[in-house]
This record gives structure tokens, sequence and C-alpha cells, in this order.
């Protein structure tokens, strides 16, 4: 999809989420308990030309991408709601105007019985329904005929995160008319941001959300998939 920017400044360090292991723990003191450091990098990004964040939904990061906005106008948001009370989330998170709203990928992969209600009320709020996924080699196929307008999926060289296995995520992500937004591009860190590396991805994705935890991460990566 042409209107999807192919780069995004991805929050998963900002949460300190467990993928990064020994760094978790510091990543969410530096960065969730600190919106500020948040805002830094949101308004660098931009400054670097990247308006786009696909947006984990917690109150800390709506507040710091907020206050990035007022500084540096509106971004492209990819909003991915946590787990939790979802209409509750989806009001915290509306605000921002997101133009994708993805529910949790615990969920599309359990294929829950409230997809169809949340895809609507995602509508409702505005934004388009997309699904994350953790098994998309699975779920992709499942998921394809419901309501869903994109899937953020990992995707990377080296199969991380991309379950059953990379053989059917990338059968899944070559068959689907559905946009994909690339998550897990340096697979937690395993990889470096090389030209090469977007290159490869770029053959399965419209976008790719890079989750980055400094200035000058965000320098060498940029300029890696700007050159591609």
């Amino acid at each position: 999809m042409a209107d999807i920017p192919r780069l995004m400044l991805g929050t998963s360090p900002f949460i300190g989420a467990g993928q990064f292991g020994s760094k978790s723990l510091d990543y969410r003191r530096q960065f969730f308990d600190n919106p500020d450091n948040m805002t830094r990098l949101f308004v660098h990004s931009a400054k670097l030309g990247v308006k786009a964040v696909q947006l984990v939904g917690y109150q800390p990061l709506v507040a710091a991408l907020t206050k990035a906005e007022e500084i540096s106008g509106d971004f492209f948001v990819v909003v991915t709601i946590p787990r939790g009370d979802f209409a509750r989330n989806l009001d915290l998170v509306s605000p921002l105007e997101p133009e994708f709203v993805s529910v949790h990928a615990q969920f599309c992969d359990e294929n829950d019985d409230r997809l169809n209600e949340w895809i609507d009320m995602i509508r409702d709020a505005g934004a388009k329904p997309a699904a994350s996924t953790h098994s998309p080699g699975t779920t992709i196929p499942l998921l394809d005929d419901m309501g869903f307008e994109a899937y953020l999926a990992p995707v990377n060289p080296i199969g991380y995160g991309m379950e059953p296995d990379i053989e059917s995520t990338l059968m899944a992500l070559s068959q689907t008319k559905k946009a994909v937004i690339a998550i897990k591009p340096l697979a937690a860190g395993k990889l470096s941001p090389e030209r090469s590396l977007f290159e490869y991805i770029y053959r399965y994705a419209d976008s790719i959300s890079v989750g980055i935890a400094s200035e000058e991460e965000m320098a060498e990566t940029y300029s890696a998939a700007f050159t591609q």
C-alpha cells in the first residue's frame, strides 16, 4: 500500500519488551519511566525524515508521542492495543488519530471470538483495523478473509519470531493482499541494520518498523534503510 510509510520508528524498547533480554529492564527504566526520553527520539526521528511511529498503546508512550507532535507536527501512527480492556485502551490512543489500530498478537493468533467486534470498534474510532501476529505462517491464512487491512508480522532473514517456521511465514506474506508492516527486522539486536537486510525485508513487506534506543542507533539504521 503506497499510503503506508516504508519506515517507522518502533517502540518495543520503550516498554522494555522481553525479547531484549538483559537490556529489557534498563530500557524500561530509560524510556517507559522517563517519557521525555521517548519524546526526544520521536522528535529526532522526525528531523531525520521518519515521521511514522508503530506505537504500543500504553499511556506513557501515548503521552510522549502527543508531546512530540506538539513540537514536530502530526506523525503517521500505527498503534497496537495492549492486552486489557480493549475499549478503554482504544479510547486512550484515539486522540492520536492513528491510521491503523492493531489487535494484540495473542488474540489474533488464538483467533479470539471478539475479533470481529474489535474490528468494528476500530473502524468506528476512525482507524483501519490491523492484526498483529507472532505466528504469521498460520495466522495470516486463518484471518485473511476477515476485515483486517494490514498485518504486523515478524520478518527477518534468520526467521526470528517467524512461527511456525520461516517457510510458511514467507509464503503467507507473499500470498496475502493486505498490507504488511514488518516487525522484529533486527531480530531483537541479533542482526545489524545493513542495506541488504532492508532489501530482503522489503520483498515481503510494505513497511518496516524498527525499534531504536538511541540517536546513534537511529542514524545508523535510517542511513541503511534509505540507501536500499
